[in-house]
């Protein structure tokens, strides 16, 4: 690890360590690398003239690019503010424990002698690096310093430097007075020089394991090469055609080591490869396939790669290797193998021998084949990917050679033998060459492309948190991969945590998983996180649970991501059933900023995902049946539900072809066999919720011909002419009020309107969601609404509204209040309604909260009206049409006749009339039961008794007697079936006849005397009066809160 063009600046640190830039502290930071473990090289030309010297790490970081160094250490070092210094992170090293240095001046061995103590006590926590013939400088006050000269190590170091032992000895000679010979400085000048040339220079990038669409040039799979930009590494690599590559460890990540019980030898973690041009990369190398595998980074992104400039190549002729394979299974020598006998031992020595030979032919026509490689360089102890003649890989050692690396010519000879095999964990087998992983995802979201530009889009922007939410089934995972995937093909890390795997664990283990999964993300930068479920690690707290644990987990991990966000760029990208499930510090904390809903698809999403399910199954669409048809039969289906209903299809295809004994099942698709498969499935969204099912038609719905057109216009035209309420701006009306008086159908046509349009219906009564308790209501209406938006497209009425939703004000319990305050940001909040329209019942309007009468909630108000004459022939056509009327019922004269009637009024009139003539048929039928009784004498059975008593007695009987006695019993048995049958002829005649019920116009007078209206004129008047200034007599001005003086009036507790 190195930086270069670093700057100096001089601060009184009063001791031998420096403090280093950010990002190289960061790096060492992600690395573990303690303060004490680590020594730092630095570079610099002063005058032409290359020096070099030693130091340590204090611990500390500088912001931007600049080292800082005490003034005195940079004095002796020659080094000044002016300078741009080369900074080398060293971590390989030799320690020494026992130091000899020289004073530098007699002056200094002064200053030695009277602070001996302090140097004593404060010499090695100020002093990490030591070199031959370098100074040294002590202090062992705040103002006073002693500079001296290490002339010794023990024992010597072969790097001419070294780390001194915490319990290392310092030995300080005295300075003598005379003159001691030294070297000149240009002599000390070129030995430094030299020693900074034979150094050796390394660079470190990000890198991309290949193919991937950041290197377009890449080609070759059969090669060992690092692609790189020449410009940003020429200098440092001195022009090197050949490198030697490695992996930095990062966060958790160790280097590949065979098991205790191999006993091969262990891959090296150092690959020689060809160093490739590739002008349009920048701050990345590209690791070929090959190479990838022999690092152990195939189809990865984010590694740090080292690269130093190769020497010492060795050019073979002739090349023998010895091939150690990977295996997950060690294989003991057992008892019984030391038993076999001569001859079998004999043949499996054979066998193996000869399973070596193929293994060498394989591996020498596959991977080593001389005709085809040319030139290629070959690493000691590099590791194999997986072949035909190494299914699980292994490693190639050099044999009879100690170069770290060679070339191999084209015609090259090879020998290659097997050796010992090598236990590893089935995670670490190596892949096959050709194996390449596809960056396109197994299975794409299919009509979600505008949904996935704009969160990748938004992620792409800055450094942020996104939040995918929606019901199970609905495609969350699916979307996430794909984002990630695109994420991936731009050179982005993805880690992918499914976090319910961990939701059992306890605090300080999850806490644990948080800190390794930033930390990864950290050093791979830039990175996404992928939380799916995240729910499951961070929920929601609630009001009647220990919240500790969640507060706590989601505080450290804000605080942990917030930390990383400030130098790295990390991208959080989460999934879950619903926002309010996710714990709210995420989002005021802005770890989470934006949040977007996965919906239940439309129907041309439908259209496409039942396409590609048909598809997949090998089923097509009759002529006669599009699948623009089943998209409207799937009304609120999601993804996962039409996939079963696909599977459902075909399974029924399969059974329909055994039933009619063909071989092959039917692969078309037709209306009978949808039916079928569609009968009797829920959806999931749907499982659980309580849908009322009216048995109500709209043609059983008389009059009402404004409010009819209102609901169709509202309900029926956004689903019928999808494509043009599409492309409206404005936004769609979503609530309605249906006022009027009581019985003029306001129910019965809420009931009948769900079935007309073909929505879901939930019915709730007033009363039901109401609850003394603070909160309660308010939980039930957004259980309501969540119902709803669950079984969309549906409507949601609310019965007796007025009962729910009076002004504010003038409720003692204040319950009524906070439900309408609820019911407000329910009906037009910062999201809206989708595919959830509200309808609301009362005859008293007024006393509903204005609030929720403006536009956006309740869009329109329409008024079911009193009927009149038509609209009463209307409404008693409507309730007769299943009525046998007599010729002499004329319903005009009945409309005439019930002026003032209600619907409700007119439809007691209908059945007091029926159960009229119902009462007359019953007293006929049993006038006629009574006749037909008395002249009934003909069907006279003959019976036998027969004694069980005697039965017993004569048990023996002779077979010509049991003959005779059976002849007697036939007759009886024949006469009884004959009248079961004739029974069963009668029955079924009695049920085709008609039941004979006839009404009769002197059963509507009958029941008109009867039946009175429901609605007395003055309460008619008073309805009236308050209708007419609910629709034209709002002023606008809204009350003040203050209680009224009218007698009878209601007041208010304040």
């Amino acid at each position: 690890m190195e930086a270069n063009g670093v700057t100096v600046s001089l601060v009184p640190l009063k001791t031998n360590l420096i403090n280093l830039p950010a990002d190289l502290g960061s790096t060492l930071y992600n690395l573990n690398l303690p303060a004490q473990n680590v020594l730092i090289k630095i570079s610099f030309f002063r005058g032409g003239v290359a020096k070099v010297f030693y130091t340590g790490w204090s611990g500390y970081t500088t912001s931007g690019n600049t080292i800082e160094i005490d003034p005195a250490l940079a004095n002796v070092n020659e080094l000044s503010e002016t300078n741009r210094v080369k900074v080398a992170v060293i971590t390989e090293y030799e320690e020494v424990n026992k130091v000899h240095v020289d004073p530098l001046s007699s002056s200094d061995w002064e200053t030695i002698e009277l602070h001996a103590r302090a140097l004593e006590d404060h010499l090695l926590s100020q002093t990490r690096a030591v070199q031959i013939d370098a100074p040294l400088v002590l202090y062992p006050t705040g103002s006073v310093t002693a500079n001296l000269v290490v002339k010794k190590l023990e024992p010597e170091p072969k790097a001419k430097y070294a780390k001194i032992s915490p319990n290392a000895e310092v030995i300080i000679a005295p300075k003598e007075r005379k003159k001691k010979k030294t070297r000149s400085v240009s002599s000390r000048s070129s030995s430094k020089s030299r020693r900074a040339r034979e150094s050796s220079a390394s660079v470190l990038l990000r890198g991309i394991s290949l193919p991937h669409s950041f290197f377009q040039s890449y080609k070759e799979k059969n090669k060992y090469e690092v692609y790189a930009n020449f410009d940003e590494i020429i200098y440092t690599l001195h022009k090197a055609e050949y490198v030697r590559v490695s992996i930095m460890p990062g966060p958790g990540k160790k280097p590949h080591e065979p098991s205790p019980q191999g006993s091969g030898e262990p891959a090296s973690t150092t690959v020689i490869a060809k160093l490739v041009h590739d002008p349009k990369v920048h701050n990345h190398v590209g690791l070929s396939r090959l190479l990838a595998i022999a690092l152990g980074v195939t189809d990865q992104v984010g590694d740090m790669v080292q690269l130093e400039p190769a020497v010492n190549v060795s050019i073979e002729r002739k090349l023998e290797f010895v091939i150690h394979p990977f295996t997950t299974v060690s294989a003991p020598v057992s008892t019984d193998q030391l038993s076999l006998s001569d001859a079998k031992a004999k043949k499996e020595k054979e066998e193996r021998q000869k399973k070596i030979t193929e293994m060498k032919e394989e591996l020498s026509e596959g991977f080593f084949n001389p005709e085809t490689h040319i030139e290629t360089c070959l690493t000691n102890k590099v590791r194999l990917p997986s072949m035909d003649g190494l299914p699980q890989g292994g490693v190639l050692q050099f044999k009879g050679t100690k170069s770290e690396w060679i070339m191999s010519l084209k015609n090259t000879r090879l020998n290659i033998d097997i050796g010992d095999e090598i236990v590893i964990p089935e995670s670490q087998i190596p892949p096959k060459i050709e194996q390449d992983v596809s960056n396109e995802p197994i299975e794409k979201p299919l009509g979600q492309d505008d949904l996935i530009k704009k969160i990748e889009k938004v992620l792409k922007r800055r450094k942020i948190g996104a939040l995918i939410f929606g019901a199970s089934g609905s495609g969350k995972s699916l979307i996430v991969n794909e984002i990630a995937q695109r994420l991936y093909n731009d050179g982005v890390f993805r880690l992918h945590v499914q976090c319910s795997d961990f939701s059992k664990e306890s605090s300080s283990n999850i806490k644990d998983k948080i800190s390794a999964w930033l930390t990864k993300c950290a050093w791979y930068t830039p990175s996404v996180l992928v939380l799916e479920g995240i729910e499951s690690l961070f929920p929601a707290e609630s009001e009647n649970a220990d919240n500790g644990q969640t507060r706590q987990l989601t505080e450290y991990f804000v605080q942990t991501v917030e930390s990383i966000m400030k130098s790295k760029n990390l991208i959080i990208l989460a999934t879950a059933r619903s926002k309010e499930a996710v714990n709210s510090f995420l989002f005021s904390s802005h770890c989470i900023e934006d949040s977007f809903n996965l919906r239940a698809p439309n129907k041309g999403v439908r259209q496409l995902l039942i396409e590609e399910f048909l598809k997949k199954d090998n089923l097509s669409l009759s002529t006669e049946f599009d699948a623009s048809q089943l998209s409207l039969e799937t009304e609120g289906y999601l993804p996962s539900d039409l996939k079963v209903l696909v599977d459902r299809i075909n399974h029924e295809s399969i059974y329909s072809s055994i039933e009619k004994g063909e071989i092959e099942p039917t692969k078309i698709v037709s209306n009978e066999l949808f039916t079928k498969a569609i009968s009797g499935y829920v959806p999931s969204n749907l499982r659980g919720v309580k849908l009322q099912k009216s048995t109500t038609s709209w043609i059983d719905i008389g009059g009402l011909t404004e409010a009819k057109s209102i609901l169709l216009e509202t309900l029926e035209w956004p689903t019928k002419y999808a494509p043009i309420f599409k492309s409206a701006t404005l936004r769609l009306r979503s609530g309605i009020l249906l006022y009027g008086y009581p019985g003029c159908g306001k129910t019965l046509l809420a009931s009948a309107v769900a079935g007309q349009c073909g929505l879901n219906f939930i019915s709730v009564k007033g009363p039901e969601i109401l609850n003394k308790y603070i909160g309660a209501s308010e939980q039930s209406v957004r259980e309501l609404f969540e119902r709803a938006q669950a079984a969309k497209p549906c409507i949601l009425f609310f019965d007796e509204f007025d009962s729910i939703a009076p002004k504010r004000g003038h409720d003692s319990t204040g319950v009524t209040d906070r439900v309408v305050n609820q019911m407000l940001t329910q009906m037009d909040g910062a999201e809206g309604l989708d595919g959830v329209y509200v309808l609301a019942a009362t005859s008293r309007p007024d006393l509903i909260d204005s609030a929720l009468l403006r536009p956006g909630r309740l869009d329109k108000s329409v008024i079911c009206d009193m009927p009149n004459h038509e609209d009463r022939l209307d409404i008693l056509k409507s309730i007769t049409r299943k009525m046998n009327l007599g010729p002499d019922v004329d319903l005009n004269e009945v409309a005439t006749q019930t002026q003032g009637f209600s619907g409700a009024d007119l439809q007691a009139v209908g059945y007091n009339a029926y159960l009229q003539a119902v009462h007359e048929k019953l007293e006929k039928d049993k006038l006629e039961s009574e006749g037909e009784v008395k002249s009934s004498n003909q069907n006279v059975h003959e019976f036998v008794q027969l004694s069980l008593k005697q039965a017993k007695q004569n048990h023996d009987m002779k077979p010509h007697e049991r003959t005779k006695l059976l002849r007697q019993i036939e007759p009886l048995l024949e006469n009884i079936e004959k009248e079961k049958q004739e029974s069963e002829q009668e029955t079924k005649k009695s049920e085709k006849k008609d039941n004979g019920v006839v009404i009769k116009n002197s059963d509507f007078l009958t029941s008109l005397k009867d039946t009175k209206p429901s609605i007395s004129v003055s309460e008619k008047l008073k309805l009236g009066s308050i209708y007419n200034q609910f629709v034209s007599g709002r002023d606008g001005n809204m009350p003040d809160g203050t209680s009224s003086n009218e007698i009878g009036a209601r007041s208010t507790l304040m």
